[in-house]
């Protein structure tokens, strides 16, 4: 059996396109056309992903998605739009959606960040232990030995799971900027450097270290 996705989309003809195209592709789907139909489905339906249009009758995409967080807040959700401002992408990411994605993407495009943010999905169970602390890509938050914690910004986060996958090995520039912003139109060098920084701070009070291999990439290692 295939795993669950529910789709909410008011506009009927690339709702119905994107529906038979991911039951060609493997997966159940359940496709509503408005918010407040989406949220009785996701009881009825229990997806494994969420797929949502944000202007919609009844109940708007944020909206759906802030309701279903309070009940679950591992589900992936991907917001599919018309509307890519920066506030509102920003309002998405903090709501808790796993991935955005402007309505001029191609059905290929959509297949593979579905399978994405399932694999990110399912890797956000895992609990990693280093040192003195435990970190919780679930949770984003650093757990220090005395009950401290440290929360992680969702990018934060998603740059220091995949160096702790990746432990001890040099992580390339180009494979960071394309796992964690996937496609978007950054400068790819600078963003990494920010983000990498930031994450250092963070990590300050930590025996985790964030190495920049220049022209390479970057290592987590223990101090």
């Amino acid at each position: 059996m295939g795993k669950r996705i529910l789709l909410a989309d008011d506009e009927l003809n690339f709702g119905y396109a994107m529906s038979e195209f991911l039951k060609m592709s493997g997966y159940e789907l359940s496709f509503v056309s408005d918010g407040r139909t989406a949220l009785e489905q996701y009881n009825k339906f229990h997806p494994d992903l969420c797929l949502f249009d944000i202007n919609m009758p009844e109940i708007d995409g944020f909206e759906v998605a802030r309701l279903i967080r309070t009940m679950d807040k591992n589900i992936p959700i991907i917001f599919i739009t018309s509307i890519s401002d920066d506030s509102s992408v920003a309002n998405g990411f903090e709501i808790g959606c796993s991935d955005y994605l402007k309505k001029t993407f191609g059905l290929r495009e959509l297949l593979i960040r579905i399978q994405k943010c399932m694999q990110i999905s399912s890797k956000n169970n895992e609990i990693y232990t280093l040192g003195n602390i435990n970190y919780s890509p679930e949770e984003r938050c650093l757990v220090m030995q005395d009950g401290e914690t440290t929360t992680l910004s969702f990018y934060e986060n998603r740059l220091l799971q995949i160096l702790c996958s990746n432990y001890n090995q040099i992580c390339k520039v180009s494979d960071l900027v394309s796992a964690i912003w996937e496609g978007k139109d950054i400068d790819p060098k600078q963003s990494i450097e920010a983000l990498a920084s930031h994450l250092r701070k963070k990590l300050s009070s930590t025996p985790l270290c964030i190495d920049n291999i220049r022209g390479v990439g970057y290592k987590l290692r223990k101090i």
